[in-house]
């Protein structure tokens, strides 16, 4: 049986996921501590981790600034697609 295409929301899902996922790991930050500094539980955490369409722009903020999300990571999560080198290239030069 074929493999489906993940659905537009899913997509996005993933990349916010990823970026959660490297910033924890270059931090070597835990979900704990995560969820400590946005005032919510850690099941609730791991939810949002899980669908972080539920994360608030406030919740989104405070992880950047643990998680130290690059201009790139932190443009793609807004943008809900990857951006590429030659996007912020082309956009610095305009």
């Amino acid at each position: 049986m074929p493999k489906l295409k993940p659905s537009p929301q899913e997509e996005r899902n993933r990349i916010v996921r990823a970026c959660i996922a490297s910033g924890q790991e270059r931090q070597a930050i835990t979900d704990e501590f995560l969820a400590e500094h946005l005032g919510i539980g850690i099941s609730t955490f791991g939810k949002r981790k899980s669908h972080p369409e539920l994360f608030t722009l406030d919740e989104l903020q405070i992880l950047s600034k643990y998680l130290k999300f690059t201009p790139i990571q932190a443009a793609s999560i807004v943008l809900g697609r990857a951006i590429t080198s030659k996007e912020v290239k082309e956009f610095i030069m305009a």
